[in-house]
Formats: C-alpha cells, structure tokens, sequence
C-alpha cells in the first residue's frame, strides 16, 4: 500500500472496513474521471481539497506561506538581476577574456545542475562545513497586520540567502 493515502492516513493496522470507509469519506471509491472533475470544479473555485499529511485545507496551507514564497521569488529575483545582468555586459564587452570565460562557465554550470543539487551543494559548504547559515526554517518572523516578514531581522535574512541565492544561481 506504498503511497496510498488512505494507509498514510489510518496506518498500517487499520481494518478493511475502516478503510473502505475512510476512502468512500474522501471519495476515492469513485471513478478517476468524477475525481478529477470535482477536483477542477473545486479548484476553480480556489478550494484544492485537504491536505491528507496536515489535515487542513489546502487554500489555508497555501496562504499561510505565501508570504515566505513572495519575499523569496523577490530576494532571488534581484540577486539574479543585481549579478546576471553586469555579468552578462561583462562577458559581453570583454570576449574571451579569462574572467568572461569563468562567468561563462559559472553560467552554464547554474543552468545545467539542477536547482536541488545546487541548494544541497550549497548547504553543505555554507552551512554544514562553515557553518555560517542556516540549513532549513525561515527563521524569527514579524507579523505586520497579517503579513509575516522575515526581512525586519538579521536572523530572517540569514535565513533568506541560501535559498535565495539556490533560485538565482539558475537564472544567471
């Protein structure tokens, strides 16, 4: 029953009638096509369900982080702005020059790696080996009116950089 939702839910000691109902309760017992159809029509109403590992509703787990994911897209965006754009005049204006060629290099390596292995290479080197940053969480947040920041605290932006700088290294 690997990857089941119904086994992740109720566990591996759950009765056959526990189960049956449990998948009737979250209407797995009918077909793939009424699933997927009541699935896009709550989607387009902006309701994805519940979310079967926390138990809440999907909208609500969605909202509660977007402010995380917005300061990140932004911080990671002008990073990549702030560096791409003098390295790409750069290698632009001075062709062949030994500088342009690593920028280059750097370059093809962002977007040949993937994201994951550049962020886990990164926190090896930056947070396990140097110990410099942190290696998960957001970190201490101020919450303005319903809004949660971390960019009002040094600690919110150490722990900002290395995912941030994770995403720009593929736009450079």
């Amino acid at each position: 029953y690997v990857g089941d939702p119904v086994t992740n839910i109720l566990g591996q000691d759950a009765t056959p009638e526990q189960r049956d109902q449990m998948r009737a309760d979250l209407g797995l017992d009918q077909p793939f096509v009424v699933q997927f159809g009541r699935f896009v029509g709550n989607a387009v109403q902006g309701e994805f369900g519940l979310s079967l590992r926390q138990g809440q509703k999907v909208s609500t787990l969605l909202l509660e982080r977007f402010p995380a994911t917005l300061e990140l897209v932004i911080v990671a965006a002008v990073i990549a702005l702030a560096v791409g754009i003098p390295m790409g005049v750069y290698t632009a204006l001075r062709r062949g020059t030994f500088l342009s060629q690593v920028m280059l290099t750097f370059s093809l390596l962002g977007v040949s790696l993937p994201t994951f292995l550049i962020g886990i290479l990164l926190i090896m080197l930056f947070s396990v080996t140097l110990g410099w940053l942190p290696s998960f969480g957001r970190g201490p947040v101020v919450d303005l009116g319903g809004w949660t920041t971390g960019w009002l605290s040094p600690t919110g932006w150490k722990h900002l950089i290395l995912p941030a700088v994770t995403l720009a290294i593929f736009q450079l």
